[in-house]
């Protein structure tokens, strides 16, 4: 196994794997929360599902900011909330557009799917929520990518959790 270019390639990107490790950690559990708010408002306070998806969605994008900014990319912190927020914020924003575009195209099929495999099973309820679950679930890869992508190249640029490079030696032919 150590010999694998899979292998030799993460040592060579020790910190950009640890770093990658720690973001998939967050996103996991903004998903988590994401997941949470979505379901309680939509099955619980019957709000519709582009509420729903929005408000988990921005409960999750806060949690995520808060936990990036202090665990996955300590060193963005020398910027200022009141200037890196606005940015992770529009960033995010698409994000949530992506999601409301899949939910609206994705979730009524993906639902009458889920719906046809629950009566297939003997079950007459389940369809509805299973259906916007599996919706999600295809928004929220979608949006993982997107989000990792445009955060680490412009709301956290610079924060690449390795030590800044050494400065190079000084030679008598450098400095001729």
């Amino acid at each position: 196994m150590k010999n694998t270019k899979l292998y030799n390639a993460a040592q060579g990107q020790r910190n950009e794997v640890k770093q990658f490790i720690k973001f998939a950690i967050v996103g996991g559990s903004g998903l988590i929360i994401d997941y949470l708010v979505l379901n309680v408002l939509r099955h619980i306070v019957q709000t519709s599902s582009q509420i729903a998806v929005t408000g988990g969605f921005v409960v999750a994008a806060l949690s995520n900011f808060y936990w990036n900014r202090n665990w996955v990319y300590p060193q963005s912190r020398k910027i200022k909330k009141r200037k890196q927020l606005p940015t992770f914020l529009a960033v995010n924003f698409v994000g949530l557009l992506i999601n409301l575009l899949v939910v609206y195209f994705v979730e009524t099929p993906m639902t009458s799917l889920m719906s046809g495999l629950v009566n297939a099973i003997g079950l007459n309820r389940g369809g509805t929520f299973l259906g916007l679950n599996t919706t999600k679930a295809i928004a929220a890869i979608i949006v993982m990518a997107w989000n990792f992508i445009v955060n680490r190249l412009v709301t956290f640029r610079g924060a690449t959790g390795a030590p800044p490079p050494a400065p190079p030696e000084e030679t008598i032919e450098s400095v001729l």
